[in-house]
């Protein structure tokens, strides 16, 4: 198992694949709580799910985002498409899910091991403080002024924002030890948007995942359609683009 204290020596095995071994940060098991992203309606009229709080087993996931030398070795070898690769310890951004899911399956092929996107859970578990999607409860709003709100939270926090990629590590850590959480790069999971039916109480009776729109997690959680490298451009599903589009994964010991 990785430790968070260092990189290991890179098998002779992983015969092209990045030089060193991913840095990794065992997440405890704990509490995920976050809003479900998607279409929700009470009686027929759009409304708001209150914030679940969701178990989340212990995990394993890159301490850091992918880097641009990494992704490149993908590339390299055919089995990612080309993106604004390079040296350097940049993260790799300019990538929709679909590139993100081709990194992971070349990557678990290279180590031998499993290697996947988080879990919407799983990225919120992990983020930890660096998350703004818990606070606060809106529930009762009307969805228009809902929405309304999530957007003046969202230009405040874009407001706050560095336009200007940093170097991995650039945005310090959260409480549980991972960098960049909450940067200016937000990261591809597994979650897809989902459309249901709540109760009065706010309570999901009723979910389908459309997983056309994958979740991004980030300084505020977004919608993205799973092709689209740039959200700026087009393809954020509802609120505020994120500002780049990255990815780290998580090491399955199942």
């Amino acid at each position: 198992m990785v430790g968070t204290a260092g990189r290991l020596p890179v098998p002779a095995r992983w015969n092209g694949a990045p030089a060193t071994r991913p840095e990794t940060v065992q997440i405890p098991s704990g509490e995920a709580t976050y809003r479900p992203f998607g279409s929700f309606s009470r009686d027929g009229k759009a409304a708001t799910p209150a914030f679940q709080n969701t178990p989340v087993g212990a995990f394993e996931i890159m301490k850091y985002q992918v880097s641009r030398s990494e992704y490149a070795a993908c590339v390299a070898e055919g089995a990612c498409a080309d993106a604004e690769t390079g040296s350097g310890n940049m993260a790799q951004t300019n990538v929709n899910w679909i590139d993100a899911t081709a990194y992971a399956a070349w990557f678990s092929d290279k180590t031998g091991e499993s290697w996947r996107l988080p879990t919407a859970p799983e990225w919120f578990r992990a983020a930890a403080e660096r998350q703004n999607d818990a606070a606060p409860d809106e529930t009762d709003l009307d969805p228009g002024e809902r929405m309304l709100s999530q957007y003046r939270r969202g230009v405040f926090l874009r407001g706050n924002s560095s336009p200007t990629l940093r170097p991995r590590g650039g945005f310090g850590q959260n409480s549980l030890g991972l960098a960049d959480m909450g940067g200016n790069v937000w990261e591809w999971t597994d979650g897809c948007m989902e459309n249901g039916e709540i109760d009065k109480d706010g309570r999901i009776t009723l979910r389908e995942p459309y997983c056309g729109v994958r979740i991004a997690g980030g300084r505020h959680q977004a919608g993205i359609v799973d092709f689209v490298r740039d959200a700026r451009a087009g393809g954020c599903a509802a609120g505020l683009p994120p500002d780049y589009l990255g990815f780290r994964l998580v090491r399955d010991n199942s």
